[in-house]
């Protein structure tokens, strides 16, 4: 038997909803009574919005939520790398508990796809990717989970070439490096051996690029090239890409054509101690944007992370002053590949939440009430009254 859910703001009107076997099978504006003893859910006027995809967060990383853990001043990269595994060392037990707990609020946050960052390196080996791969089991079907396999200490620094193969046959399916430039001191050597293996083992790739200004631009004019020479359009990504934000516009506006011809996407967790790339300027000019939490809580980088990607939405509209009604409705293809509209057919994978419309939604970054996948709750406020 299928599910109505009644008095659902969503597709511009208050409807009511009937979910069978994970779909939505039909919408009926308010006015229009449903079967009668009908199984029916009251959604008192709750907003309907699509479930959010995650770009770029990392699930090793967090440290122990029940203590503080100090961290100290940094002045370089390297010593922040240095830094979070000094902290991290005395933690390593617990990484499946905490990413389990990350991944629950994340859900209940409403994010129900995400690209997780696994570290490798030879100190770690695939420890990291062993327990993540294990925790993406755990959550199939709740959470689509891709795995990018990433030497945070370097790949040629840090001589993590093979066990960033080995991780290619075991689970990861992206392949990463960083700051092939300002980390791995030789941007050639870098790109060569990630486009070769992601040639070899079939993998996208995503390389995290803080290196700065015309140095990370450059970077991006050769991570294009080899995007051409390979003929991956489409399965590249640059994160985090500072360099775009701190460049005059008419060179941003240049290499946008290229990243546009060679389908490469720009993740940013929207930044607010740093440039971040000009996402309107971007997106106008036909480049594939999309966000990524990063930090999700306490960790080495940053006390100030959070798993709630909708709340990111909004900073994203906030530092860019996109107070309109448009551009607040335009924060959603970054945040989901899913439509704002929804069609009788579509998979029943949506929020519930307290906002008048999804401008709104942006506006406030409202708790979620509900999150359902496959027309079935899996967390939200109000999961005890549900359904």
């Amino acid at each position: 038997m299928g599910q109505w859910l009644s008095n659902i703001v969503v597709n511009e009107g208050i409807h009511h909803i009937y979910i069978s076997q994970g779909r939505i099978a039909d919408i009926i504006p308010q006015h229009q009574p449903m079967p009668v003893h009908a199984n029916s859910w009251d959604a008192r006027n709750l907003l309907m919005l699509p479930t959010l995809e995650d770009y770029h967060v990392h699930l090793d990383k967090q440290f122990p939520a029940d203590r503080w853990i100090a961290r100290r001043r940094v002045d370089t990269i390297l010593d922040q790398f240095h830094l979070e595994k000094e902290l991290l060392a005395p933690h390593k037990a617990g990484m499946k508990d905490r990413a389990i707990q990350t991944l629950d609020q994340m859900l209940a946050s409403g994010t129900t796809r995400a690209r997780v960052h696994v570290d490798i390196d030879p100190e770690i080996g695939l420890r990291h990717l062993e327990t993540i791969v294990q925790v993406k089991e755990l959550y199939r079907g709740l959470v689509d989970i891709e795995i990018a396999a990433f030497p945070q200490q370097g790949l040629l620094r840090s001589s993590s070439i093979a066990l960033l193969k080995q991780a290619l046959r075991e689970g990861a399916t992206i392949v990463g490096c960083v700051d092939p430039a300002g980390v791995d001191r030789n941007i050639e050597a870098c790109l060569d051996t990630v486009f070769d293996m992601s040639v070899d083992y079939g993998a996208g790739v995503d390389i995290h690029l803080h290196d700065q200004s015309h140095l990370g631009l450059y970077t991006i004019e050769r991570i294009a090239d080899y995007t051409q020479q390979t003929s991956k359009q489409g399965k590249v990504a640059v994160s985090h890409a500072y360099c775009l934000g701190e460049i005059d516009k008419g060179a941003s506006a240049d290499i946008a054509a290229r990243l546009a011809e060679q389908n490469i996407m720009i993740i940013t967790s929207v930044p607010i101690d740093s440039a971040m790339p000009r996402a309107d300027q971007l997106t106008a000019l036909g480049v594939n944007i999309k966000l990524g939490t990063d930090h999700t809580g306490l960790d080495a980088w940053t006390p100030f992370g959070n798993p709630d990607l909708l709340a990111r939405g909004r900073r994203l509209a906030e530092i860019n002053r996109w107070n309109d009604d448009e551009r607040l409705r335009a924060v959603y293809p970054y945040l989901t590949s899913a439509p704002l509209e929804f069609q009788i057919g579509a998979q029943a994978d949506f929020m519930l939440v307290q906002a008048l419309n999804p401008e709104h939604a942006i506006a406030a970054a409202p708790e979620r009430e509900i999150v359902a996948v496959q027309g079935k709750v899996v967390a939200g406020k109000q999961f005890d009254r549900s359904w």
